[in-house]
């Protein structure tokens, strides 16, 4: 064969690889996104019938979006901003694309097509105009608030309504996509938003750096993951001929999915996020939606693109979901407008104190387990998702209908409408979870609504949404918070009084008086983003009827950036019997002499007497604290005002804290508290200092006797 037709075969093949024909791009035809071919479509479309609920109300939904369009609130009602936006064109093309592909009436599908068609190219043909100071035409327009919440309505609605976009559309469409994923590659919306190096793919040199690499936990970072994969999986090979765009998703699984899937193994394995219960709904979410994505589009090949677009070998995923169920109250409350929600063991920034939903993680992931057949998970998954989330089951047309119409579709496709009611997946999980990643501890007596719950961290704090609770632990008995860290937004609300830890005096940085880190220092917090490094991993023993932990958190009151150096140790054990008693031992020592204090927040006020502290909750319950180290220790109960930035989040349970502090500023402190929830009137157990050596206190509770040495805690029962 002459070499010139060789040559000619060999262009061809590598052609066809890059541009997908051989990878499976071309194989797999539209729509390819969240569905994965004619049995998975044909499926949706059988559930589209008067007797499935979640199909009646996501057919109101799209028809409201019509009366819009009547209205002429769409497409023009869109400002073209890119955060809160009444009428996002993308948000209600996205809808109406996918009822076009399940409603059972021809004409009304092709009629649906086209008005989101007609949304989608009013922003693509204004975006076509170039970038600029303009509405639609800003960086921010492609990677801030508005692009996390509504940006994958872009590449779906696409890929949803292919056959109805003419050739021209494409073109437009692909331009304007090509330009959106240079602005995703080096955003820079929050700090370190983007793999570094850009442009390395599957280089262990992209996790070499483990505190820019903590950032892939942020939710713009993987908004802009997931947006940059979906635009790139969006277009056939013939509407993007030299392969430009297609060509992002090697970024997009070999960079930025290839530093969260080391994210997921390390910094944060065992299942809970960074950014706490606010953000990493929606931040795994983000993640799960373009893995969703991947695999139905064919494209979950590990020997093409590595293990990280696999979701079955990432544990993180199992863990979640054991993890999210160790987080909830035993029993939920009734909210005054979304009715039965839960009070989970919460941690990160918190702008409203219930259970938020978390369809948008555990409905991708559902509807991942339902195509490959992993009928438990899916089925804890539907458990979680109809009884868990605000409102529980009554209320889940309800939260169907939310501003972000991807919540909605993805309630529809996760909903099988002939599937046996879920049962409870919580009675099979152990009664204690530890994620090693973020270094929190979740236990609990059982799984009735009449369990103890204890909570314990020793988390690092190096990015947006953290706070200062290392060491930080909380208490629930008897259907009621009896103490727990206490929930707001701002950093005011991170510092380490808020969170159930030590006040330890470490002088101030040289910073303006308004700086946030002047406010941490004169409140002896520990160090959000800044601590000189991460508090240690843990030592847990769980025995007959206790859980012991022990940690140091030393590191993250030093600042070696703001030169801050001065504590030499700060350390806790704490020592839950169950179900009523926690003990706490706590050492600080500092080269300087000043305040040292014990915190722990509180739902209401309470008396002092001599070393005791007795508080009476909202329901009633006895919680007594005592102090038995130091001697002579000052004890109050202050009620806590508001912080300066903002009120606390809405729900927030927590108004008082009890303070033990030392008498007069001091280098080394010792504190030894014993706590006790109890029924009202009930008898409380006697408590003595058997041995008051701060290097190695002994205590007994009625008749068991607690040693504590160093790290090592001795319970004899």
């Amino acid at each position: 064969m002459p070499i010139r037709r060789l040559s000619a075969i060999f262009t061809l093949l590598v052609s066809l690889l890059f541009t997908g024909v051989v990878s499976g791009q071309s194989a797999v035809p539209h729509p390819r996104l969240w569905i994965r071919g004619a049995e998975h479509l044909s499926q949706l479309q059988s559930w589209a019938t008067e007797d499935n609920p979640l199909w009646v109300q996501l057919l109101a939904m799209a028809d409201e979006a019509v009366a819009e369009m009547e209205a002429g609130n769409l497409p023009e009602g869109d400002l073209g901003g890119y955060a809160y936006t009444e009428y996002p064109n993308e948000n209600y093309a996205m809808l109406l694309a996918f009822v076009s592909l399940v409603h059972p009436d021809s004409a009304t599908r092709a009629d649906y097509a086209n008005r989101a068609r007609t949304l989608l190219m009013y922003v693509m043909n204004e975006v076509a105009l170039g970038e600029a100071d303009a509405p639609f035409r800003t960086v921010d327009f492609a990677t801030s608030d508005r692009s996390r919440w509504h940006g994958l309505g872009f590449p779906l609605t696409v890929d949803w309504i292919y056959n109805t976009l003419t050739p021209e559309d494409k073109a437009t469409i692909r331009a304007v996509f090509l330009r959106w994923q240079e602005y995703n590659r080096i955003a820079y919306t929050t700090n370190n938003n983007h793999p570094e190096p850009i442009g390395v793919v599957n280089d262990p040199i992209l996790v070499a750096d483990r505190g820019y690499v903590r950032w892939s936990n942020n939710n713009y970072y993987a908004a802009h993951m997931r947006n940059m994969g979906l635009m790139a999986l969006a277009l056939n090979p013939e509407d993007d001929p030299d392969n430009a765009l297609r060509q992002y998703l090697n970024e997009a699984t070999g960079a930025w999915l290839y530093v969260i899937d080391d994210q997921l193994r390390t910094d944060v394995a065992g299942g809970l996020g960074a950014e706490g219960f606010e953000y990493t709904p929606q931040s795994t979410g983000y993640v799960l939606q373009f893995l969703l994505a991947l695999y139905t589009a064919g494209e979950a090949d590990t020997t093409v693109h590595g293990q990280q677009v696999s979701i079955e070998s990432q544990p993180f995923w199992a863990d979640a979901i054991e993890a999210y169920v160790h987080s909830l109250s035993p029993q939920p409350v009734q909210h005054e407008w979304y009715g039965q929600v839960f009070q989970p063991a919460w941690y990160g920034s918190g702008q409203s104190y219930y259970n938020p939903d978390h369809i948008e993680s555990f409905g991708a992931l559902g509807i991942y387990d339902q195509l490959v057949g992993n009928t438990s998970q899916l089925e804890a998954i539907r458990w979680i998702q109809l009884h868990t989330a605000p409102g529980g089951e009554q209320a889940l047309l309800e939260r169907m209908d939310f501003e972000q119409f991807n919540r909605a579709i993805l309630y529809y496709m996760l909903f099988d409408p002939n599937a046996a009611a879920p049962a409870d997946p919580r009675p099979s999980v152990p009664t204690t979870h530890y994620a090693p990643g973020m270094r929190r501890l979740l236990s609990r007596t059982d799984w009735t609504p009449d369990a103890a719950l204890f909570t314990y961290n020793n988390s690092w704090q190096s990015i947006d949404h953290q706070s200062g609770n290392a060491g930080g632990f909380e208490f629930y008995r008897d259907g009621e918070w009896l103490t727990k860290v206490r929930v707001g937004y701002d950093l005011d609300y991170h510092t380490s009084d808020n969170m159930n830890t030590l006040s330890v005096e470490n002088g101030l940085p040289d910073r303006d008086s308004t700086d946030w880190r002047y406010m941490m220092g004169q409140r002896g917090s520990q160090w959000l983003y800044v601590s000189t490094a991460d508090p240690s991993q843990p030592v847990i023993t769980e025995g007959d009827g206790f859980l012991a932990v022990h940690g140091d958190m030393t590191n993250v009151y030093n600042s070696e950036y703001e030169q801050v150096t001065g504590v030499m140790s700060v350390a806790r054990s704490v020592v839950w019997l169950k179900p009523d008693v926690i003990i706490v031992y706590d050492r600080a020592q500092t080269t300087a002499a000043g305040f040292k204090r014990f915190n722990l927040n509180l739902a209401t006020g309470g008396t002092v007497d001599a070393n005791r502290a007795v508080v009476t909750t909202p329901q009633g319950q006895q919680f007594v604290i005592n102090t038995l180290l130091p001697g002579n220790a000052v004890l109050n109960v202050i009620e806590v005002p508001d912080e300066v930035s903002s009120a606390p989040a809405e729900g927030e349970l927590m108004r008082f804290r009890f303070v033990s502090a030392t008498s007069e500023e001091v280098s080394e402190a010792v504190f030894l508290h014993v706590l006790i929830g109890a029924d009202a009137g009930a008898a409380l157990p006697e408590i003595e200092l058997v041995s008051a050596d701060p290097a190695s206190p002994v205590v007994r509770v009625g008749d068991t006797i607690v040693r504590f040495t160093g790290a090592t805690v001795v319970v004899e029962r």
